[in-house]
């Protein structure tokens, strides 16, 4: 009799097992701090709307900025995960970081990827006034564009770049990559598990229309960053679960 173990080999996951366990890991985190990741995101759009009251350049200049305090948004999840308590400090670990100035560029780069195609997006349909608009933030001298329409079609095409480089910072933070790998690497991941990612994005995307819908539901735009990140953040424990660097 032969006393040599066999190896059974588990079929993967299926893409919707897949999408629901990282819901299901995201909310296990969201509910160690509730509160204090809905303040995260608010203090997130505060500092957004804060940059681009800058003339001109405060647009442009807050999707360079602000991307950075999100990065810490991943560091402070991942002191949560291993049971540390999530301070509101988190989103200037980012600066803190030793390769801060690699981690920027890259947090630009995300941040003015998504950008650009949100304005790409716009300017297809409502024509070049958008750069005016939007870009360098005459948006009193369009009326045209002080529409819910716009607002559609300037937030939702935005998800698509989100979620495709939505891997790179923690590849970067945990894996240690370099940023431009980081960045491939994350559109490999997203694009080898296109439909789960898929199936993970319809619900925030319907989250986000309905946000965009009334102004009374506006406030449903404070759980969407926390989801994204905490999504992301299950994903890459998930998809690339050995970290090689804190």
């Amino acid at each position: 009799m032969s006393t040599a173990a066999s190896s059974v080999s588990l079929p993967p996951p299926s893409s919707l097992a897949r999408a629901t366990g990282w819901y299901r890991e995201g909310f296990r985190l969201w509910r160690r701090a509730p509160f204090r990741l809905i303040g995260l995101g608010l203090a997130l759009l505060v500092a957004e709307a804060i940059v681009q009251l800058l003339p001109l350049a405060g647009t442009v200049l807050s999707k360079a900025l602000v991307p950075m305090l999100g990065v810490g948004l991943w560091i402070g999840l991942d002191q949560l995960d291993r049971g540390q308590p999530l301070r509101f400090a988190c989103l200037w670990a980012g600066w803190r970081h030793p390769r801060w100035l690699a981690l920027w560029g890259l947090a630009a780069t995300v941040g003015l990827s998504v950008f650009g195609l949100q304005v790409a997006c716009a300017a297809a349909v409502y024509g070049p006034v958008v750069w005016d608009g939007v870009v360098l933030g005459h948006m009193r001298s369009h009326p045209q564009l002080l529409t819910r329409e716009l607002e559609y079609v300037l937030m939702l095409p935005g998800l698509v770049p989100a979620t495709l480089l939505t891997l790179a910072a923690p590849l970067f933070l945990f894996n240690g990559n370099r940023a431009p790998a980081a960045l491939v690497a994350s559109l490999r991941l997203v694009t080898r598990h296109g439909l789960a990612f898929a199936l993970a994005l319809l619900p925030q995307l319907a989250l986000f229309a309905a946000a965009l819908s009334r102004p009374w539901l506006m406030p449903l735009l404070l759980l969407l960053l926390p989801l994204g990140t905490l999504l992301g953040f299950a994903a890459w424990r998930d998809l690339a679960p050995t970290p090689q660097a804190h």
